[in-house]
């Protein structure tokens, strides 16, 4: 069942590339792990992937996003997708996680249901040697994902679970907070209530149901309002 054309497939696959790669490796994969039972290509939790988009393309989501790779990585493990890449993107970016709970067909691979097979692990452990690039692949992140490889071209704006941004300076902040620039013990009366409050200074994961869909709401109508105008300019 574990063949070597799977956890060559699944391997490569790990290793990650750009766009054309993980193409034709997600094709791959989705064709070496058709035969496996649906327990691994099916997921019964909410699945999440964290982006980056540029600043400039964050207003042209509108009401879905396309994705760049229709066979994408996911996470059954929300503090994976949190903690990607170093967390919330760099300034300059917008960071996003979209959360979906897919149907079984848009399942390429669990991988994370997977990894916790004996039998599967058994496989790997007698193929390792034969699989080329194992130390690049799986060899180097086995399940530290969580992962769920997903096919899906677009994600409903809706099914946003947290936007990713920074904070103004602390000393920008404070000076909002006191309607004048801080003097020096301010500044320290202020870092004492951020802290008492569990606030800090820097990136952050906006996640509070009520935030997420105001943010969600403004992308849609502005989207909406695209929309229109480049029909009503024949576009």
């Amino acid at each position: 069942m574990f063949t070597l054309e799977l956890l060559q497939a699944l391997s490569d696959w790990q290793q990650g590339g750009n766009a054309k790669q993980k193409n034709e490796r997600g094709k791959k994969l989705r064709d070496a792990s058709a035969h496996l039972p649906v327990a691994f290509r099916e997921t019964k939790v909410t699945c999440f992937r964290r982006l980056a988009l540029h600043k400039s393309a964050v207003w042209k989501v509108g009401t879905e996003y396309q994705l760049a790779e229709t066979i994408s990585a996911w996470t059954e493990n929300e503090a994976v997708a949190m903690d990607f890449k170093g967390g919330v993107p760099a300034a300059g970016t917008q960071g996003v996680i979209f959360a979906i709970k897919p149907g079984t067909g848009n399942v390429i691979l669990n991988i994370n249901a997977l990894c916790k097979e004996p039998a599967f692990a058994e496989a790997v452990e007698a193929q390792k040697a034969n699989i080329k690039g194992y130390e690049q692949g799986h060899g180097k992140y086995g399940n530290k994902q969580n992962e769920v490889v997903i096919e899906t071209a677009t994600i409903p704006l809706d099914t946003v679970h947290a936007w990713g941004g920074f904070t103004s300076t602390e000393n920008d902040l404070a000076t909002m907070y006191f309607g004048k620039a801080p003097s020096a013990a301010e500044l320290e009366e202020f870092r004492k209530l951020m802290t008492k409050c569990g606030h800090k200074v820097g990136p952050y994961w906006l996640r509070t149901p009520e935030a997420v869909a105001r943010v969600s709401e403004k992308l849609t109508a502005y989207g909406e309002e695209l929309k229109k105008a480049k029909e009503a300019a024949g576009g």
